[in-house]
């Protein structure tokens, strides 16, 4: 142990090795000698070591350590509240500012964007390949980034997001509209859903968005849960999905909460399937009433009729730090000639509502329809 120095930095080369127990003096270890300081210490060492440290440590550091502990607390706090109450968490805020116009012919209608587009977004239209039927206000949007798909809005919510889309479900994952780093990523449709010029019969039979949920802040689909409470469903029952060709409504049929990994496969609810038949549509629609939070009987379902699902991540059955569960929902395409006004008054709370067997495990209770038949595409 002749290379072992105590107290004084030794020359270089030598390694900070800890505290001796002897004296709580720093130990500088040669390199080639530091396996023979590999002990297991005792709770009588752990003892020692502390009050080596604490030796180490004037009363007037450790004053200045607590405040700086406090302070450090203020700070966060200030943080989160600050990115509460403004939304400036959210990096989506001038693209909204930019992009987002109401106008008489609709959500997102066609209007000059030279009026209303920051130099940010004005549209290169020397550069720029648009694909034929393009609405006119989506151009500037779509210069900018040609995975501009549409954009999407449920009224007095903070679901307010241009869509993006690529052939996969991760580039957006983490990723802004201008291709920067963010956490919350941006709103994605799955890569299967395909959007052509037309009205409702060029849409899939279920266009899936998804969006991260974020946990401390607003944006992105953190407003989703909400719709555990009927009073938010009956103040925000329409989903509005502009296209790069056409804009839509949907009546929002049901939100439920869907086990990430079933325990059981035979349990799992396939809800982002984005394609089945006309005489699955009833069944899907069931599947969604029987496990969502509320329903709504005066919005019906048409073997022939469309569906939106929104998916985001749900923390209610999160075991060990896991995100298991994914809160969902469900709009119905408005029909030609329906209108987009929903009934509220006959919404109800739906406390029977089929949970993930997750869910049971959880509160340790019997699956009441553990045995109940799957719907399934086809």
């Amino acid at each position: 142990m002749d290379n072992i120095k105590n107290g004084k930095k030794p020359d270089k080369g030598f390694i900070n090795q800890g505290i001796s127990m002897s004296d709580g003096r720093t130990v500088y270890v040669d390199p080639k000698d530091v396996y023979l300081d590999k002990i297991h210490n005792t709770a009588a060492d752990r003892k020692d070591i502390e009050k080596a440290k604490k030796k180490m440590m004037t009363p007037f550091d450790r004053k200045i350590i607590s405040v700086l502990w406090v302070l450090n607390i203020a700070v966060v706090a200030f943080i989160g509240i600050y990115l509460n109450v403004t939304n400036e968490g959210d990096a989506y805020d001038e693209i909204k500012k930019e992009a987002h116009f109401e106008s008489e012919e609709g959500f997102l209608g066609y209007f000059s964007s030279e009026d209303v587009f920051a130099e940010a977004l004005t549209p290169n239209y020397n550069e720029t390949q648009y694909p034929d039927g393009i609405i006119e206000g989506f151009k500037p949007l779509y210069s900018e980034n040609n995975d501009t798909v549409a954009w999407i809005r449920i009224g007095g919510t903070t679901v307010d997001h241009v869509v993006l889309q690529t052939d996969n479900h991760d580039d957006y994952l983490r990723t802004t509209f201008h291709g920067d780093y963010y956490v919350g990523g941006s709103i994605f449709m799955d890569y299967r859903n395909q959007l052509r010029t037309g009205g409702h019969e060029t849409l899939a039979k279920n266009t899936i968005l998804y969006g991260h949920y974020l946990k401390n802040q607003r944006g992105m689909f953190s407003d989703l849960d909400k719709y555990m409470d009927v009073e938010y469903y009956k103040e925000h029952p329409v989903i509005e999905l502009s296209t790069l060709y056409g804009n839509f409504k949907w009546k929002i049929i049901g939100a439920f909460i869907a086990a990430y990994n079933e325990k059981d496969d035979n349990a799992l609810f396939y809800y982002w399937n984005d394609d089945f038949s006309d005489e699955c549509t009833l069944g899907y629609a069931n599947e969604v009433a029987f496990r969502s939070y509320f329903q709504n009987p005066s919005v019906d379902v048409l073997p022939s009729d469309k569906f939106i699902t929104l998916s985001t991540c749900s923390h209610a059955l999160d075991v060990g730090g896991m995100v298991n569960a994914r809160f969902v929902v469900v709009a119905r395409l408005v029909r030609y000639g329906e209108s987009a006004e929903v009934d509220t008054s006959t919404a109800v709370d739906n406390p029977d509502r089929r949970m993930p067997q997750l869910w049971y495990d959880l509160q340790k209770l019997e699956n009441p329809y553990k045995d109940y038949a799957i719907w399934q595409a086809y």
